[in-house]
């Protein structure tokens, strides 16, 4: 079991580390696996790729889809504002061989796995990262303005501490 700590201290590292902020829209999920892939080339994580690719394409997703502010009914300022403000940033991070994910929105919602019929074209992505990760979490932003969810993702080797 990966504990909070480990799950901790991979996102804090500062060896590799690189962040993008993405417009909440259809395009996130398509710019967040193009971000992933070159970072995870230069940091010469290829082997990590396809497992990391998949999770991020699957949180930022679920950010886009369900991560807006919560809005309130009647509120001016929050009509006004449209989706202007609406946002998702990925930050990820290597330590040794394990890749950290981290992907932020701006709903205080936690994710919430669901089952899904067999004949629907959605519904897995929280099943997806559960298979794919070797862990995972969701927190409130220190703020309260959203919420973040971490993963980890590491090579294979039974040996590697985390």
């Amino acid at each position: 079991m990966v504990t909070d700590q480990a799950l901790d201290s991979v996102i804090g590292s500062v060896e590799r580390r690189k962040s993008l902020t993405m417009a909440a829209s259809d395009g996130a999920p398509r710019e967040a696996r193009a971000f992933t892939r070159e970072a995870l080339t230069d940091w010469g994580l290829e082997d990590l790729l396809d497992r990391t690719v998949l999770i991020v394409s699957e949180l930022t997703t679920n950010a886009e889809l369900h991560g807006r502010s919560p809005r309130v009914p009647g509120d001016a300022g929050n009509e006004a504002v449209g989706d202007l403000d609406e946002h998702i940033t990925l930050t990820l991070t290597a330590l040794a061989d394990v890749v950290g994910i981290e992907v932020e929105d701006n709903s205080p919602r936690p994710p919430t796995p669901r089952v899904a019929p067999v004949d629907s074209n959605d519904g897995r992505g929280l099943q997806i990262v559960t298979a794919e990760a070797d862990a995972w979490r969701a927190c409130l932003k220190a703020d309260g303005s959203g919420k973040r969810v971490v993963a980890l993702v590491r090579r294979s080797d039974p040996n590697l501490p985390i």
